[in-house]
């Protein structure tokens, strides 16, 4: 997708739109921090958060972010177990990021452009198989000058993305040099559950990103100080 976009395949891109969904949680309480609320976050900090590095990876800086949420769960989690967050990218495009703990797994990418749109979906079939969802998981772009009916079915590359991701990080730290997968990225994706949590206490208003990592770096600063 990325290659796409940046080759201007799609032409000028205008909106993204993701969903990472499963009902692991509705069938028993949640074990972990996320669906307690001296952690809280729930299916922001556990799912969405996920997304919101991949449409970070895909459009580019991220510059506020609102969300609305509800409480559904049949099982007594603490907190909001569905999540909807809009967000706004510097250049003017807009995204959508939906997570939640009580619906069939779904793990799923759309980009939107002038000239086509492509969508990306892993089968959860294979999702404890990490090295087998390249098998059956879909990828296809719409072109425009085809027609938007008509979908043209890509391969995706093989590939074990957790296995990936170690290996670079193995290499970084044996060389000492950076990669893709920089702090920053994993900054950015926080502080955007930060501020749609922030934006669910405030009804929906926009909080801005940068207020978000500014007031971060602060009481770094401040943690710092104390122990200098």
């Amino acid at each position: 997708m990325r290659e796409a976009i940046d080759a201007g395949e799609l032409g000028r891109v205008g909106f993204i739109e993701a969903n990472f969904r499963t009902s692991a949680r509705s069938s028993s309480p949640p074990r972990c921090g996320a669906g307690t609320r001296t952690r809280a976050g729930g299916p922001l900090s556990q799912l969405a958060i996920h997304h919101f590095d991949v449409v970070h990876y895909l459009g580019g800086e991220i510059v506020e972010a609102s969300s609305m949420a509800s409480k559904l769960s049949p099982v007594g989690a603490e907190v909001d177990d569905q999540s909807m967050t809009l967000i706004r990218f510097a250049d003017g495009k807009i995204g959508y990021v939906g997570a939640s703990w009580t619906s069939p797994g779904i793990f799923a990418v759309r980009v939107f452009g002038s000239q086509g749109l492509m969508h990306f979906e892993i089968d959860f079939g294979t999702w404890g198989t990490p090295s087998e969802l390249h098998k059956t998981s879909t990828l296809y772009i719409q072109r425009g000058k085809d027609g938007y009916a008509k979908r043209e079915e890509l391969t995706i590359p093989e590939s074990d993305m957790f296995r990936a991701e170690l290996e670079m990080f193995a290499e970084s730290c044996r060389t000492g040099k950076p990669n893709e997968l920089t702090a920053h990225n994993g900054n950015v994706a926080v502080a955007v559950v930060y501020a749609a949590l922030r934006s669910i206490e405030k009804n929906g208003q926009a909080v801005r990103i940068a207020d978000v990592l500014s007031e971060a770096h602060a009481r770094v600063a401040e943690r710092i100080s104390h122990v200098a």
